[in-house]
């Protein structure tokens, strides 16, 4: 059964959405100046779209990693978020992600000197610019699309398929993660923060791969319906996670 949708929580997805955004955007605006600083301002639309490239790169990290944790044994033993402020902040980076992406892919078609005109941001081996890390981009910019539009119809149109097109989450990362260090013109100077986002990702994938379902404080867990019940006898009231309004994606 979904969660009901209330005015109240209406307002903290608006204001989630505006904190990602409030943290993603000046990060990466920080990010480009540290790594190519602005001399000139015909370089205004190249660094704008660098900076969105690189807070929807953040974002992405970010939701990636909270959507691996999500299904992660571990994540009973530390319960640092409540289930269902984990599932509504998962929906709040994955807008964050796209409304970011697209400025960085509007930023880049409209600056001459990228080399990177409209053709070449939706078409593949259509950029004149690096054509294989950019082509790599747009199909993981299609896929993202994918993603994102069977989330949101995974509870109404598409509840038998919807899992199947969001497993492509994990290439996808791996594809973006291709793109920002073969594309980026200043790739040797982030080599420590792709190293260090790709590993961590990498890791927690690992980790949740090999964990194994266990028991949390003496409560049986089924990972698959998120509802955690109390031993027979113990005179304890079952938990039950409030269900979200689309199954949780195992990727």
């Amino acid at each position: 059964m979904a969660a009901p949708v209330t005015a109240g929580s209406v307002r903290m997805s608006v204001w989630n959405v505006v904190a990602v955004l409030g943290v993603t955007i000046p990060s990466g605006y920080l990010v480009a100046y540290v790594a190519v600083p602005i001399t000139r301002n015909r370089y205004f639309p190249w660094i704008v779209g660098r900076t969105l490239g690189l807070a929807a790169y953040a974002a992405l990290v970010a939701l990636v990693a909270l959507g691996i944790w999500v299904r992660h044994p571990w994540r009973h033993r530390w319960p640092v978020i409540h289930p269902e402020a984990r599932l509504r902040l998962h929906a709040t980076l994955g807008i964050a992600t796209c409304v970011l992406l697209g400025g960085h892919v509007a930023a880049l078609a409209m600056d001459k000197y990228a080399g990177v005109p409209w053709p070449g941001t939706l078409v593949p081996d259509a950029s004149t610019y690096r054509p294989i890390a950019v082509t790599i981009g747009v199909l993981a910019f299609y896929f993202m699309f994918a993603i994102t539009l069977s989330a949101g119809l995974g509870g109404k149109l598409m509840s038998k398929h919807w899992l199947i097109i969001h497993r492509l989450a994990t290439p996808t990362f791996i594809m973006v993660w291709l793109h920002a260090v073969l594309a980026g013109s200043d790739t040797p100077r982030l080599r420590i923060v792709y190293a260090l986002s790709g590993g961590f990702t990498a890791l927690l994938m690992l980790t949740r791969m090999m964990a194994k379902p266990g028991h949390v404080a003496g409560r049986d867990v089924n990972p698959d319906t998120m509802v955690t019940s109390a031993p027979a006898g113990s005179g304890a009231v079952p938990t039950t996670v409030p269900a979200p309004r689309q199954p949780v994606a195992t990727r």
